[in-house]
């Protein structure tokens, strides 16, 4: 714990994770005045041990600006993904300053939508994209991973003109699993009858670490709240709510504390949303990169096994459904799905199945996009959700 803010509340620490991702783009301006390369990322794919081995700032640039979107579209399809409309729209009228400060951007084949948009970009800034094999279990799999890990890290290099050796991509590992445990710590209150946090609270959390060009003052400042959220659950002990509160994890498409409106509501409506499992929740850190051998190999495994929806086939994405229902006592599903995201979509049978005949839980599957003009709609469906499982 940081010596000045001994004894902080939970509400004061996540003040600042607020303050610091107001301020970021500031903290971003300063790193490009004194001379540090951004690479602006586009999904979990490209690690940022990586970017920061070659002495670059990673920053994330997927959108989450409903105001953007009317800009996109005077180019782009209406029925598209509003995630890339807005990552799009930002770029094109320069108005997100991470895309403003970066230098270059990786993209990654992920979807169709995003891989043919950085056709796009690439008039914007230099771009590079990486060539993911769509099942990670093919025989060649791991070793074309592995090359396109070989292949962006000499991208980077044109960048910055340093070499990631195994020296620093090592020490880069190290650091990075120092942050995915703190997170790890902090996300075990939600195991409890009454946590100490929302999950509302703890995307913000998580989203932070997109936008950190120092990582010492924000491992600091996780762990306070680590330790602030371990000595409020040892005080409250294994005492439960004094209203029925139904367990409920969300999953699906990645969502930003701008974009988390399913989530939202789902906790105005008397849910208890104890996991989320998605790209911007724990997906991203309920494993560590192994410590020991070659560290680009080591990069290269932990990356390829994100149970993303492009991967086909996805065991991963049920795998990680199955732990977090029996780990947080999972009592109810909430698949969000953006519009237009047909790998999410269609992968939502196969959650939806997996809850039903496996799991014993129910679930609810929304489709939505960035906009709040569904949000009555969206309100009485999850009301009648949660009132199913009272």
């Amino acid at each position: 714990m940081r010596r000045g803010h001994v004894g902080r509340t939970i509400g004061e620490i996540l003040a600042e994770v607020d303050q610091r991702l107001e301020w970021a783009q500031i903290r971003f301006k300063e790193a490009k005045e004194s001379g540090l390369k951004v690479i602006g990322l586009y999904c979990g794919y490209i690690p940022f041990e990586l970017v920061r081995a070659v002495g670059a700032i990673p920053v994330s640039l997927c959108g989450s600006d409903a105001d953007a979107i009317p800009s996109a579209e005077l180019e782009l399809p209406r029925n598209f993904c509003p995630l890339i409309k807005s990552s799009y729209g930002l770029a094109i009228t320069d108005t997100c300053p991470f895309f403003h400060f970066a230098d270059a951007l990786i993209g990654e084949t992920t979807c169709d939508g995003k891989k043919k948009v950085f056709e796009l970009l690439a008039r914007l800034r230099p771009v590079h994209v990486m060539q993911l094999p769509y099942d990670k279990n093919a025989p060649g799999a791991l070793d074309q991973w592995r090359s396109e890990m070989k292949r962006v890290s000499e991208f980077l290099v044109g960048v910055t003109g340093i070499e990631p050796t195994p020296e620093r991509l090592s020490a880069e590992i190290y650091y990075e699993n120092e942050l995915r445990r703190v997170l790890q710590r902090i996300v075990r209150t939600f195991e409890r009858p009454v946590p100490s946090l929302t999950w509302t609270q703890m995307l913000s959390v998580r989203s932070l670490t997109d936008f950190v060009v120092d990582r010492a003052p924000y491992l600091a400042l996780i762990e306070e709240l680590a330790e602030a959220v371990s000595v409020a659950d040892a005080a409250v002990g294994d005492a439960s709510t004094s209203g029925r509160m139904p367990r409920v994890l969300v999953t699906g498409s990645p969502m930003s504390p701008e974009t988390n409106k399913v989530m939202r509501i789902a906790e105005e409506s008397g849910a208890l949303v104890v996991a989320h499992d998605a790209c911007s929740g724990t997906k991203m850190f309920d494993r560590l990169v192994d410590e020991e051998g070659d560290p680009l190999d080591a990069l290269t495994r932990y990356t390829l096994y994100i149970p993303c929806a492009c991967m086909s086939p996805n065991d991963g994405r049920v795998d990680l459904l199955r732990s977090s229902v029996s780990t947080y006592g999972v009592e109810g599903v909430i698949d969000t799905v953006w519009q237009a995201c047909h790998t999410f979509n269609v992968e939502s049978v196969i959650v939806q199945r997996a809850c039903r005949e496996e799991l014993n839980v129910p679930c609810l599957k929304i489709e939505t996009d960035y906009s709040a003009a569904d949000e009555g709609q969206l309100r009485t469906r999850i009301e009648a959700f949660v009132e199913q499982m009272l």
